[in-house]
């Protein structure tokens, strides 16, 4: 029944597919204000959880969530909040720990590499 609506809805000229404008409530958690209290949260301690902001800020674990990844770029690795974007002395250390890797590794058969980074399967 909605694609016959649909249909009909083109055939009669309406080609608009935006969504119509819905009431219900602002979302007003996703502020200047609010995102700048986390990420200093975050900076003060990377191992703080969602449901600890949550209830230090007093908005939903969704904003907060929404705010930490979409706002802010953060995302979590191994249960800390990090800046997803590295410095250019970050990015050179790892680029020379790759270099590294490879050399060591330059001289090796491939079945000695697949073994050192899978492991053994017992």
């Amino acid at each position: 029944s909605t694609v016959e609506r649909w249909a009909t809805s083109f055939r009669s000229g309406d080609a608009d597919v935006t969504d119509i404008s819905r009431p219900g409530r602002q979302v007003t958690a996703n502020n200047s204000e609010n995102i700048a209290l986390i990420e200093s949260t975050i900076m003060e301690d990377k191992c703080i959880t969602v449901n600890q902001l949550e209830q230090r800020m007093e908005i939903s674990s969704g904003a907060i969530d929404t705010i930490l990844t979409t706002e802010l770029g953060y995302p979590s690795i191994c249960g800390k909040w990090v800046p997803h974007k590295l410095s250019e002395n970050q990015r050179l250390a790892r680029l020379n720990i790759a270099k590294k890797l490879l050399e060591t590794n330059e001289n090796c058969d491939s079945r000695h590499l697949t073994e050192i980074i899978i492991g053994d399967e017992t």
